[in-house]
Order: structure tokens, then C-alpha cells, then sequence
């Protein structure tokens, strides 16, 4: 047992680091260029105005030493006889000079942040455009086979991190890059040597925080994972409360949750000392930096090779170098976040989307509603065929019931109706045109679907049943809710029909829920009708009033009605029986019961007390 707990922990460890680690760093980050170089006018204010600025702050120490070793001079020469009026003689043009730089630097430096603000939100904005869109463009497969929240993380937390590098990490690096290398300049024109002595103090600086942040990212790594099988076991035993409680398991439980709770304090308590002994350890060392600039250019200065001001100028640009290499840091470390973020942004839009629709579509004008499948051939993977060869024809006005043992394929037939899913070979027709040829929209809008699986957003009753006919006025609505019978129970709620509703807020039974989704289907009025299972969470006596009203509604329309309840669908015109992907029997309720059939076999063991079958 401990052995597979020790093999999970290191699983959601290394899902995090790869989550944390792109796969082609360069090809994410040429893509990312590619998407800001469109705002390239904006880049090109931005660096010119960083550039500008960085270079006005960069002069300061320079102008404050000038003032200094003009001070120096002026007493050495007049003593402090001067008083004020020398003061104010030697140091009122430095002065001006040094605010109006700081000024000056200070004003391009709001341009920039501004600017870039506005660059990154302009990017995260078209991101989650082309991922807003890309989720009506994705076929059915693909999110059979991710999870939501997986496709959440990418559209939120994941656009959140390459949007904070942007806007703010980028900047920063920028700032630091510029900052470094003029500061750098400036030193260099004047003390060479002990320029290079202060950068290879600094660069036991650079390297010590390179390996801190190796820790740090390590440390947040693990603790990451063992919060991810925290939160994953707390949802867990949340959604499965009734049944802890039913087999007296809360002891086990609780003690699970306390060791991992104990795993994650330990790793959290790790991590946190790691982030901020971060701090302190550089923050000392960057007085190395200051160590060297005051000893050597105190001996520099004493021996008549530098002057004062000039010592106090490298004490600044000390101070000026050591905050950029930090944030420099910082961002690299940032960096290689945020890229896998990207990259999973992008592998998102570059999924394989739906097959477009034709360049020269056919119109079904009046839907009758002939359909008809030709040999149908279609598997979820190309190697793993589930329908070999189905065919069959259903008139207009026929009700088609689907039955069969889970698994059967029962879905995927009117899935594939829909065009949900690509055929691997055959065709599908309706009205004699080929489904492909047709617009999917208008395709859609001929099929009404109501669910096993009800779905309600968040709004308005009256909202929710309009989902499939927008401008229906409120009598339409209501005439819709009593066909389906929970017009009584809308108008016991306060608000009636516009009481606000969703499929998690609990405010309705998943059997009212059910009915609402088929009043939806009634005032849409499509020509073809598919009930999956659509009474499958309403009581006995609710689900006959919505067969009464459903068989009003399915009148003069094809339908197709996939049920476990036999006894739902003994009027139906045929009924396909299904197993294993492949229409194995087909005919009336009559006709497959007088034979030695499966649905025989089916409907006998679901009725065999008498009692149902009545």
C-alpha cells in the first residue's frame, strides 16, 4: 500500500514539473514574438521609451558625484566662508540637472508600464478570443478524451501566467537588461579596473541566486504536487460524502487527509523557507558589490586616481546593478513558467478542429423527415472499429426506438445524426441529401435533442427553456412548459419563471431539470426529435403526462428514442436493437416479441413480476 502511495506522489510530482517545463522553448517563444510583433509600433514606444529612461536614471549618480567633487572643491578653495551663496552657486545646477533627469526618467517609465499594460492585455485578449472560439470549432472527440477542468486551466490560469510575464516580467527584464548594460558603460568609462573587480564580486551574487531559485522552484514543485493530491482526495471524498458515511468509513478518511496534510505542511514549510531565505542570502551578498566599491575606491580616491563623487556615483551604480540581476533572475526563473503555459496555450489552438462545412452546401428547404443510413462504417479511433455496416431507413413521421445493453452504440447512431462525429465510411441522409453537404447549423437546427444528461446555465427559467428559439415571447414559453408539464411547479417557485436557475445551484430536482430540457426541445419545434433516455429521472406518473405530451409534439416529425424503460416504446413504428455497435434486430414491439429474439429477451427479464409491463 505504501509502495503505490509512494508511486503516486512522485507521479503528481513529475506531472508538475512537466507541466511546469516546455517541451520547445524556442518554437513557443517565436510564436509569442510573432503575436507582439503585430503591436509592433507600440514595442517600438516601449523600448525607446525604456531606453530613454533607463538612460536619464543611469546619468544621476554621475550628476550627484559631479556635484559632490565640485562641493569638495569649493571648500578646499574658499573654506566655509562661502556660507549659503556658495552652496547655492556650486550646487544649483547639479541640482536642477538631477531632478529634471529623475523627472524626465520617471515620466518615460509610466509611459512604458502603461504602454505595455496595454500590450499584454491586448494579447491575453486575443488569446482568449481565438480560445473562445476555437471551443465551438473542436468535434465531440476531443472532449470526450480531456478533461474540463484541464481545458479551464488553459483558458484561465494559463493565459493569467503568459499575461504577467508580459505585461510586468518582460518589462522588468527589459528595465534590467538596459539598466545593467549602461551602468556598466558609464562604470567602465571611468575606472575600468574597478568595474571589473565590483562585477566579479557581483557575479558570486548571480550565481548564488541561480541556485537558491533551482531550490525554490524544486521545493514549490513538490509541495505543488502533494497540495494537487490533497485538493484531488478532499473533492473526492466531498462528492462521495453519503457514501463514507454509508459504509462508516470517516475514520479511514480523516486519516488519510491528515497524512497528506501533514506531507503538505512539511513540503509548504520547505518551500517557504527556501522563498524567503532567497531574500536575506542576496541582499547579503550584493554587499559584497559595496565591500569592493568602498575599499578599493577608498584607496583609489586617497591615492589622488578618483575623486569622491566619483566613489559615491560607483556606490549608486552598485546598488543600480545589483536590483536589475535580481529581477533578471527572478524573470528567467518566471520565464520557463510561463512558456509552458504558452505552449499549452497554443497546443489548444492547434487542435484539429471540425471538418468544415462544404464550399457549396444543399439546402433542405421543408424538412420531411426521411433518414437513411448507407452502410454505415464509424469507430472513435481509426483501429477500433465500433460499427461495421448499419443500414436502415426511417420514413417521415415514424417513431424510431433504439434499445440495447450499454455499450451498444445506441448514443453514437444519433450522435453520427447530429454529425457529432465524422463516419469512417458510408453515408447518413436526410431527404435524400447527404448530411455532409449540408451546413451543420441548419443541419442542428432541424434536430431537436433532449438528454439523459440534463444541462441548464445560469439564468432565467423563461431563459433557459428559450435556449433553442431566442425571440420566443413569454405566452410561447409557457405554452411550452405545460406541454411538458412543469408549468404547476415553475409557479410554485417565488419568482416563477424568472427564478434563477442552474444545473449545480440545486434549487430544482434533476427530474424537473429533465422536464424544463424538454420543454426546451417542444418550443424549438424541429422537424426530427431524439430522446436519449429523456424520462429516465421523472417519477411513473410524470414520465405517462410527458409521453402524452411528447407523442403531441413528435406528431408529423421523425423521432428517435433511445430507453431502457421497454415499456416506453412499445408503440413505437420500429424498433432497432442494438449490440455491440451493429443493428441486430429490427421491427415492431409485436413482431419482436412473437419471436425467439433478443429484445425478447430484454423486455422479459425487465417485466418478468407482470407488474411493469401493463
Amino acid at each position: 500500500m505504501k509502495k503505490n502511495k509512494d508511486k503516486d506522489k512522485q507521479m503528481n510530482k513529475n506531472a508538475f514539473e512537466m507541466e511546469d517545463v516546455p517541451k520547445n522553448s524556442k518554437a513557443v517563444i517565436k510564436r509569442l514574438l510573432s503575436l507582439l510583433l503585430q503591436q509592433k509600433v507600440r514595442l517600438l514606444v516601449v523600448v525607446s521609451a525604456t531606453l530613454v529612461g533607463i538612460g536619464l536614471y543611469a546619468v544621476t549618480p554621475l550628476i550627484l558625484g559631479r556635484a559632490i567633487d565640485a562641493l569638495v572643491q569649493g571648500i578646499n578653495e574658499q573654506g566655509f566662508g562661502g556660507g549659503f551663496e556658495m552652496l547655492m552657486d556650486i550646487l544649483k545646477r547639479p541640482v536642477l540637472l538631477f531632478l529634471g533627469a529623475y523627472l524626465l526618467s520617471s515620466f518615460f517609465s509610466f509611459i512604458q508600464e502603461y504602454i505595455m499594460a496595454g500590450i499584454g492585455e491586448r494579447l491575453v485578449l486575443s488569446l482568449r478570443k481565438k480560445m473562445s472560439e476555437k471551443i465551438t470549432r473542436l468535434p465531440l472527440h476531443y472532449y470526450d478524451s480531456h478533461q474540463t477542468g484541464d481545458v479551464l486551466s488553459r483558458i484561465t490560469n494559463d493565459l493569467d501566467r503568459v499575461a504577467e510575464v508580459v505585461k510586468t516580467g518582460s518589462l522588468q527584464f527589459i528595465s534590467a537588461i538596459f539598466n545593467i548594460t549602461i551602468s556598466i558603460i558609464i562604470m567602465l568609462s571611468q575606472s575600468p579596473l574597478l568595474t571589473v573587480l565590483i562585477l566579479a564580486a557581483m557575479s558570486i551574487s548571480m550565481f548564488a541566486t541561480k541556485w537558491i531559485s533551482e531550490k525554490n522552484f524544486e521545493a514549490a514543485s513538490e509541495n505543488q504536487a502533494v497540495l494537487g493530491e490533497l485538493n484531488g482526495n478532499i473533492e473526492e471524498f466531498f462528492t462521495g460524502n453519503l457514501i463514507i458515511k454509508g459504509f462508516n468509513q470517516q475514520e479511514a478518511v480523516t486519516n488519510i487527509v491528515r497524512e497528506i496534510s501533514e506531507r503538505q505542511y512539511a513540503a509548504n514549510k520547505k518551500a517557504q523557507f527556501v522563498m524567503y531565505a532567497i531574500y536575506p542570502a542576496i541582499r547579503f551578498l550584493t554587499q559584497l558589490g559595496f565591500v569592493v566599491t568602498a575599499i578599493v575606491g577608498g584607496i583609489f580616491a586617497a591615492g589622488g586616481r578618483m575623486t569622491i563623487g566619483t566613489v559615491q556615483a560607483f556606490l549608486q551604480y552598485v546598488n543600480q546593478i545589483s536590483d536589475p540581476i535580481t529581477q533578471a533572475s527572478y524573470f528567467l526563473n518566471s520565464l520557463q513558467t510561463a512558456l509552458a503555459s504558452a505552449e499549452r496555450v497554443f497546443e489548444f489552438l492547434d487542435e484539429e478542429e471540425e471538418v468544415p462545412d462544404t464550399t457549396s452546401p444543399k439546402h433542405v428547404t421543408a424538412p420531411q423527415g426521411r433518414v437513411s443510413f448507407e452502410h454505415v462504417r464509424f469507430g472513435y479511433a481509426p483501429d477500433s472499429i465500433l460499427m461495421q455496416d448499419v443500414s436502415l431507413t426511417v420514413q417521415p413521421n415514424e417513431m424510431v426506438a433504439i434499445v440495447g445493453p450499454t455499450g451498444a452504440g445506441k448514443t453514437t447512431l444519433v450522435n453520427l445524426l447530429m454529425r457529432f462525429y465524422e463516419l469512417n465510411g458510408g453515408r447518413i441522409l436526410i431527404d435524400g441529401t447527404d448530411i455532409r453537404e449540408l451546413p451543420k447549423s441548419e443541419l442542428r437546427k432541424m434536430v431537436g435533442m433532449v438528454l439523459q444528461d440534463t444541462w441548464l446555465f445560469q439564468g432565467t427559467i423563461a431563459e433557459n427553456i428559450a435556449y433553442g428559439k431566442m425571440d420566443a415571447i413569454r405566452e410561447e414559453i409557457i405554452q411550452a412548459a405545460k406541454a411538458a408539464r412543469c408549468d404547476h411547479f415553475i409557479r410554485t417557485l417565488e419568482y416563477g419563471y424568472d427564478t434563477v436557475i442552474s444545473s449545480e445551484d440545486g434549487s430544482v430536482s434533476q427530474g424537473q431539470m429533465q422536464l424544463l430540457t424538454i420543454a426546451r426541445a417542444m418550443l424549438a419545434n424541429p422537424s426530427l426529435m431524439i430522446l436519449d433516455e429523456a424520462t429516465s429521472s421523472v417519477d411513473t406518473r410524470t414520465e405517462v403526462e410527458v409521453q402524452k405530451a411528447m407523442a403531441r409534439v413528435m406528431k408529423g416529425k421523425t423521432s428517435f428514442v433511445i430507453a431502457h424503460r421497454l415499456s416506453t416504446i412499445k408503440s413505437a413504428d420500429m424498433i432497432l436493437v442494438m449490440k455491440n455497435g451493429t443493428i441486430i434486430e429490427k421491427g415492431t414491439h409485436e413482431e419482436l416479441l412473437a419471436g425467439d429474439t433478443f429484445y425478447a429477451d430484454l423486455y422479459n427479464s425487465q417485466f418478468a413480476s407482470g407488474g411493469a409491463a401493463s
